[in-house]
């Protein structure tokens, strides 16, 4: 009976989600951006007014984040999960993302 429960923790841990957040900032001012769409996984949330967000993904699954708002230009990040098949804080958490606007010169290259 103990190796049953041994083996349905086991199996509930390797299907957990890791949670990660970050922050976006406007590029040129370095300001918070409220009201960002973030896609993460085809999971949408928003930043809110200190221009954070928060997101659950499967801890083994490769990670899209897709940013989006009015007058700046779209960004796509992907991350792939560690060699645990986590993604670490190193990597994810309280990650600074810039965004860029349509008319800035860095908008139309790839970063």
């Amino acid at each position: 009976m103990r190796i049953t429960y041994v083996f349905v923790l086991l199996l509930f841990c390797s299907c957990t989600n890791n949670k990660f957040y970050s922050y976006v900032y406007d590029y040129d001012t370095g300001k918070p951006l409220k009201n960002v769409l973030v896609t993460v996984n085809g999971v949408v949330t928003a930043t809110d007014s200190t221009g954070f967000f928060t997101s659950n993904i499967k801890s083994n699954a490769d990670c899209v984040i897709l940013l989006q708002k009015e007058e700046y230009a779209v960004k796509k990040i992907y991350r792939k999960p560690d060699s645990l098949g986590m993604f670490s804080k190193r990597n994810l958490n309280k990650h600074k993302i810039y965004l860029f606007k349509k008319e800035s010169d860095f908008s139309n290259k790839r970063h």
